[in-house]
């Protein structure tokens, strides 16, 4: 088996697995059931990865590196931080939708990691967030934020109200990825109270 070959399986068991957890939650999931969707044996699976833990740490790591990707790589394309916050929600949400079986995994099942593999995770995930820190910490101090708002939780309420779009998305629906981010968008920084009311 070459070493193409190889990453090609790796990734066609991390798709799958993420597939079936999500459906099936990862507990109820055994590596027997991976191997069947797939026709594959448990040996077969075992040559890539030693126990369920390593499936669902491959796939919360390919998840935030795809994310955190392209959120980047959007965020770079914008000159003011402003532009940037929006590229960063518009990212975020294609990419949740475009790989929704990873984000409800990383959502949900990060409980069910070892330890070592949480950490892992972790990691990953506070780089991620950085980016987001970042900007909206640029954004405070040349004053385009509020002096008196929580970044923290800022943070926090933006990723809550992002996230939740995996739940509810349909691709059929009245509305595209960047409709709603773009209606996110203006919803967070610009609020939803008239203008003599706020």
């Amino acid at each position: 088996m070459n070493t193409q070959d190889t990453e090609s399986r790796y990734n066609q068991i991390i798709r799958k697995s993420a597939n079936l957890f999500r459906i099936k939650g990862f507990p109820a999931t055994s590596i027997r059931d991976i191997g069947d969707s797939m026709g594959l044996t448990s040996a077969a699976l075992y040559y890539h990865f030693k126990n369920k833990d390593e499936v669902l740490l491959g796939i919360m790591e390919q998840g935030l590196e795809v994310v955190t990707g392209a959120v980047q790589e959007a965020v770079d394309r914008e000159s003011d931080v402003i532009s940037k916050l929006r590229a960063a929600v518009r990212a975020h949400i294609q990419m949740s939708l475009e790989h929704q079986d990873y984000a409800a995994v990383l959502l949900q099942d990060v409980r069910h990691l070892s330890e070592a593999s949480r950490e892992t995770v972790v990691a990953k995930r506070d780089a991620y967030e950085a980016i987001w820190t970042n900007l909206l910490s640029t954004a405070a101090s040349k004053g385009i934020l509020r002096t008196d708002l929580d970044l923290h939780l800022l943070r926090l309420m933006i990723f809550g109200t992002l996230n939740l779009v995996t739940n509810w998305y349909r691709p059929e629906g009245e509305y595209n990825p960047q409709q709603i981010a773009d209606t996110y968008f203006d919803y967070i920084f610009h609020g939803i109270t008239e203008a003599h009311h706020a």
